[in-house]
């Protein structure tokens, strides 16, 4: 009768044991995935039509710049005249005045107070 309470005890701590062991493992895996995405850079698509570039500079002035489909919700907001810096694989040349483009940014390249913004990515749009 001790035995079978000894075995009966075992077998109890054994389901705990496995069931803590479990419990850990799953918080272990969540917080790698938590960092993984905190590690992801939110990427937001702009479009606008090109007012000038500056050579010089290596930007391009953007008129009309708005959020493009994909990366709002709602209405689109005109939010008026701003200069991007394009990767150093963009050619200046062209981007025309008048083309209209997409580009993408990081979400923590713009500087709202001066209207600047470094794209990772941009596209002239076919008209």
């Amino acid at each position: 009768m001790i035995y079978a309470m000894a075995l009966g005890g075992l077998i109890i701590a054994g389901i705990i044991t496995t069931a803590i062991i479990n419990v850990v493992k799953n918080n272990q895996s969540s917080a790698v995935d938590i960092r993984a995405k905190a590690g992801v850079t939110n990427t937001l698509k702009l479009t606008g039509t090109v007012d000038s570039i500056d050579e010089t500079a290596g930007t391009i002035t953007v008129l009309d710049v708005q959020f493009a489909e994909e990366s709002r919700s709602g209405k689109a907001v005109n939010y008026g005249r701003w200069t991007v810096t394009p990767p150093v694989t963009f050619s200046l040349m062209s981007a025309i005045p008048g083309a209209n483009i997409t580009f993408t940014v990081a979400s923590d390249s713009f500087n709202v107070v001066s209207k600047q913004v470094t794209a990772a990515n941009v596209v002239i749009k076919q008209k």
